[in-house]
C-alpha cells in the first residue's frame, strides 16, 4: 500500500483480553495498515498478552494495561496526550469505556456484541432454527472501523513467527526426538487440552483415548500444550500414556507457543485460544465444542479446521464463554462426543486415512 504524504493520524486499538481475542483483531489491524491514510496504530492488552503483538507486524505500538491503579491513572494521562484521531475500542465494557473516556479521542468506534442473538439461542432453543447466525468476531471487529473507511480482504487470521522462538522451538523438538529415538524431522500432532472454562474442556480420559489412537496411526510425535494454571492436567495425561510425550505447560512464552504451533501437524483443542493461534500460522485445525457451538462466533476463522460437537442437543450452548460446570449436570455434550469421533477428524485435517482397531487403544 502507497500511503500519501499528509501527517499521519493516530489510532488506539483496545483489547485487553483473551489470547483468541487478542489473535482476532489482526484482519482488522492488517486493514488499518492499508488505508491511504497512514495512520500510527497503538494497541492495548494486558501484560501477559503482550509477546503475542510483537508476532503483529501492523501494530506500530505495543501498550500495556497495569493492574495498579495509581499506574492505569498515569497511563491515562499518557494516552490524552497522544491525541488520538480515532479509538478502536474492541472489549466495550466498562474498563475499557473509562479508558476512552479519559482519552477524549475525535472519534471512538465501538465493538457490538450479538448480545441479544446469544440470549435467545441459549434460552429459547425452539426459536433456534429461525436466528439469523451473527458474523464471526474477526468480521465484526471489522465492521466496527467500518466508519473509517475499512475493507475486508477477504483473508484470515494472521501471526508471524518470531525467527528465535522458531529456531528454539525447533531444538525443543530436535532434543525430544532423538531421546524418544523418533527421526528428527516427524512433524507432531499438538493438543490443548485446557480452557479457561470446564465445561468447555473434553474429558481426560478422552484425550488418553485419542493419544493412543493417533500413537497406535503413526503419529508418533505428539505434544502437550497449555497454560501454568492447566500443567496438572497435562501431567496427569502424561503419566497416563505409555509412549513418550513433550509437554509445555507454563515453560514457554506466547511467542514460542506461536512457533511451535506453526511446526505442528494438526492441532487439536478444545474451544480456546490455540485454535486462533493456530489458524492465524496455518496449521489445520480440530476444535472439539461443548457447551459452546460455533455459531457464537469463535469458530476457526477463514482457515482449514474440523469441527466436532453433539449436535440437536437442546441444552447447547449454555453461555457464551462457557461455565464452571453443566448446569445440568450430565455433561452430554462432552461426554457424547468418543475419541473415534475425534480421531476421524484429526485423520481429515491431516490427509491421512488410516484403521486403528479398538483394541490398540485399549491398552
Amino acid at each position: 500500500m502507497i500511503h500519501s504524504n499528509a501527517k499521519p493520524g493516530r489510532i488506539l486499538v483496545i483489547r485487553l483480553s483473551s489470547l483468541g481475542d487478542v489473535v482476532l483483531t489482526t484482519p482488522l489491524l492488517r486493514r488499518l495498515r492499508a488505508l491511504p491514510r497512514r495512520y500510527i496504530i497503538d494497541m492495548l492488552t494486558r501484560e501477559r498478552y503482550l509477546p503475542l503483538l510483537d508476532c503483529i507486524d501492523d501494530v506500530d505500538n505495543r501498550l500495556v494495561y497495569p493492574d495498579d491503579s495509581a499506574a492505569v491513572k498515569t497511563l491515562k494521562r499518557q494516552l490524552a496526550g497522544n491525541h488520538y484521531d480515532a479509538v478502536i475500542d474492541l472489549q466495550n465494557n466498562i474498563v475499557s469505556r473509562s479508558i476512552v473516556a479519559a482519552i477524549n479521542p475525535a472519534g471512538v468506534y465501538r465493538f457490538r456484541r450479538a448480545r441479544v442473538n446469544r440470549w435467545l439461542r441459549i434460552h429459547l432453543p425452539a426459536r433456534r432454527g429461525k436466528l439469523k447466525t451473527p458474523p464471526p468476531v474477526a468480521e465484526g471487529y471489522l465492521a466496527t472501523a467500518k466508519p473509517l473507511q475499512v475493507i475486508d480482504d477477504g483473508l484470515g487470521l494472521e501471526l508471524n513467527v518470531d525467527a528465535v522462538s522458531a529456531q528454539a522451538m525447533r531444538k525443543l523438538l530436535r532434543v525430544y526426538h532423538a531421546e524418544a529415538n523418533l527421526p528428527v524431522d516427524i512433524v507432531p500432532l499438538i493438543f490443548a487440552p485446557g480452557a479457561r472454562h470446564n465445561s468447555k474442556m473434553w474429558l481426560p480420559e478422552r484425550w488418553v483415548e485419542l493419544m493412543r489412537r493417533a500413537y497406535a496411526a503413526g503419529f508418533e510425535s505428539q505434544v502437550l500444550i497449555g497454560g501454568a494454571d492447566e500443567a496438572g492436567l497435562i501431567e496427569s495425561l502424561q503419566s497416563q500414556l505409555d509412549f513418550p510425550v513433550l509437554t509445555t505447560a507454563g515453560s514457554i512464552n506466547l511467542k514460542e507457543l506461536t512457533a511451535l504451533v506453526s511446526l505442528g501437524r494438526v492441532l487439536v483443542s478444545n474451544d480456546s485460544g490455540p485454535m486462533h493461534v493456530a489458524a492465524a500460522v496455518g496449521t489445520p485445525v480440530v476444535v472439539i465444542f461443548g457447551s459452546t457451538v460455533p455459531e457464537l462466533g469463535f469458530a476457526p476463522f477463514r482457515c482449514p479446521a474440523e469441527i466436532v460437537q453433539i449436535d440437536g442437543l437442546e441444552c447447547r450452548p449454555c453461555h457464551p464463554h462457557g461455565r464452571k460446570r453443566c448446569p445440568r449436570k450430565h455433561f452430554r455434550c462432552m461426554k457424547e462426543i468418543d475419541s473415534e469421533m475425534v480421531m476421524k477428524a484429526l485423520l481429515r485435517a491431516s490427509g491421512v486415512e488410516w484403521s486403528v482397531p479398538a483394541a490398540e487403544i485399549q491398552r
